[in-house]
């Protein structure tokens, strides 16, 4: 695959764990299909970043296939874009390695992703340790002032001395249990968490800096990523030499943002514990309704948009706007005098149709289709991926 004239690299991809949904829908995957008409566009099936937790062989297996039958149902079109999956570019994996040479814990411990998911956070460690040590000497401010009592009975400096020797002693043991305390717990913490979820930023800025990426369409909640492959690239490049483009960074449409049905507050995730978190591409229309019908809604029964004070009501007119392709004055001058049971019954047919219409073009997709596509399209790329690993290999000097 060679760049087309004049037109941008973009780099992105999903990981195959879990179910697709209408987050990732309307989040990502409809505006690629847009991409692919003004760029030269990359579309990869992470399935390297889907190991960094434990996945059951065949459900993988079945979620890979599942993923890029969801590609191509939405439009992502393989004779405009390549599709393919990851793990067929051994140097994804290769490049990784060289690039976590030169990144240090430090570039790795801050990403928030990584602090969300392991709950290890070592400035939330360093916090609750200072107000945890403060905590407990002031728990022994009775005992001290006991002996600072003690103190003014105190004629020789023998004395005196000996007392303040045994403060000093009281606060350095009630700071060191404190802090003993805490470290074992936060020990315990980190050993439980693997590699690949600490380290899995490196492979992604590997996946970004391997075919010279322009731009990567993220939400605001991974331009830390980018912004770690920006660093490899520029730290690389002054250390061996040219060798990588530093990436954009092309932040999604907010409106774009899809938060879970049962908790507005949080992104719609298919890890979520609760199937009511999300209505799945694959979802029954009628099942997608009943989770519709349940979603939270704000407190009042106003139809109208804000995402500050009522984000149950406008995530859910986020949906219909996008979905139905309607702006958002238009809705609320729509349900003006109309209350959320109304809203949520037309929003409820409208998925309906959106999933409908969907799953005949995803039915319509066979394995051999799309074991066809991702072969191309890895076909297409490992030129360029065993060209710049070439180049990577000369610059740190391990081709004689």
């Amino acid at each position: 695959m060679a760049p087309k004239a004049g037109k941008k690299i973009i780099f992105s991809g999903i990981q195959p764990s879990g179910v697709l949904h209408i987050g990732n829908y309307l989040g990502a995957i409809a505006q690629w299909v847009a991409m692919q008409e003004v760029n030269s566009c990359i579309f990869s099936i992470v399935d390297y970043h889907a190991i960094t937790v434990p996945q059951k062989p065949k459900d993988l297996r079945d979620n890979i296939v599942q993923t890029a039958k969801i590609y191509l149902a939405s439009g992502i079109d393989p004779e405009k874009s390549v599709i393919f999956q990851q793990s067929d570019i051994a140097a994804h994996a290769e490049l990784a390695w060289v690039l976590n040479t030169i990144t240090n814990n430090s570039d790795l411990a801050k990403m928030t992703q990584f602090k969300d998911k392991a709950k290890v956070d070592l400035d939330e460690y360093e916090v609750a340790l200072l107000s945890l040590v403060e905590k407990d000497i002031l728990g022994g401010e009775e005992e001290i002032h006991r002996e600072l009592a003690r103190l003014k009975g105190m004629k020789s400096k023998a004395e005196i001395m000996g007392s303040l020797e045994g403060i000093v002693r009281m606060a350095r043991r009630t700071a060191f249990g404190a802090s003993h305390h805490y470290f074992k717990e936060y020990r315990e913490r980190f050993n439980r968490v693997g590699v690949g979820l600490y380290d899995y930023p490196v492979l992604m800025a590997a996946d970004i800096l391997l075919y010279d990426t322009d731009a990567v369409p993220v939400g605001e909640d991974q331009t830390q990523h980018v912004e770690l492959a920006r660093t490899l690239a520029r730290r690389f490049n002054g250390r061996f030499g040219d060798a990588f483009k530093a990436p954009a960074v092309m932040i999604r449409k907010e409106s774009a943002r899809i938060m879970g049905l049962d908790d507005p507050r949080k992104k719609m995730s298919k890890s979520a514990k609760s199937g009511y978190n999300y209505i799945a591409l694959t979802d029954d229309p009628r099942s997608a309704a009943k989770k519709i019908m349940r979603a939270v809604t704000d407190s009042g029964s106003e139809i109208t948009y804000d995402r500050a004070e009522k984000p149950a009501i406008s995530n859910l007119m986020s949906i219909y706007s996008l979905l139905w392709n309607i702006s958002l004055d238009e809705i609320e001058k729509k349900y003006r005098g109309k209350g959320y049971g109304d809203f949520k019954k037309d929003l409820s047919e409208i998925v309906g149709i959106f999933l409908n219409d969907f799953q005949k073009k995803y039915n319509r997709i066979g394995d051999k289709e799309v074991k066809a596509v991702l072969k191309k399209g890895a076909g297409q790329l490992k030129p360029l991926a065993d060209n710049k690993m070439r180049v990577v290999k000369e610059k740190i000097g391990i081709i004689l």
